[in-house]
């Protein structure tokens, strides 16, 4: 009888641990839900919703956006995909790759057009010196050491026009700065 009150002890025991563990995990998790900011949608995703909270650094994406495909003729300092494909099979999404540099004169190009739910992947690299490509509200803070390409994917969710910059450099107001333009399809 003393070996079941000891299993009986021992059960008890297990079950309160589950349930305290429990308990903190939905506190934790209701706690960074709601600490998100609207429309966040992890590391690297814009949200679902329609409307992000007020950034200085998004702004509603412009009208008349052209999204460039593969091989066209760039015009201005908008980034032409060096790989576009279906994102998945019968899918009206794309898969878009870019390079995008950065030097002392800024990030070539400047501008990244696409469309909401796209898959990017940004090839980013820095010439001449040390940067990083940081966009707060898409979740990004990429160092870049001289000579190196980092990759930075993402699929946004919510249309807009997204300033990036080098933080390291004195931020958006110092420069080098550029956009990701999300537009829906």
């Amino acid at each position: 009888m003393g070996q079941n009150k000891k299993r009986n002890l021992i059960l008890v025991v297990v079950v309160v641990v589950v349930i305290i563990l429990a308990i903190i995990a939905v506190l934790t998790l209701g706690h960074k839900k709601a600490n998100a900011p609207e429309g966040a949608g992890g590391i690297g995703m814009a949200g679902s919703g329609t409307a992000m909270p007020s950034s200085t650094t998004y702004a509603p994406a412009p009208a008349n956006v052209v999204v460039p495909s593969a091989g066209a003729t760039s015009t201005g300092d908008v980034a032409v995909p060096k790989i576009e494909s279906a994102a998945a099979p019968n899918a009206s999404t794309k898969y878009r790759s870019f390079t995008i540099m950065v030097d002392g004169n800024g990030f070539t190009p400047s501008t990244v057009a696409v469309n909401v739910g796209d898959t990017v992947n940004l090839q980013i690299g820095a010439t001449s010196g040390n940067y990083d490509f940081t966009q707060p509200d898409l979740g990004f803070h990429v160092l870049l050491p001289q000579g190196q390409t980092k990759t930075v994917q993402f699929s946004p969710m919510t249309a807009g026009k997204y300033l990036f910059y080098c933080s390291s450099c004195g931020g958006p107001a110092k420069g080098p700065v550029g956009y990701i333009i999300v537009v829906a399809p």
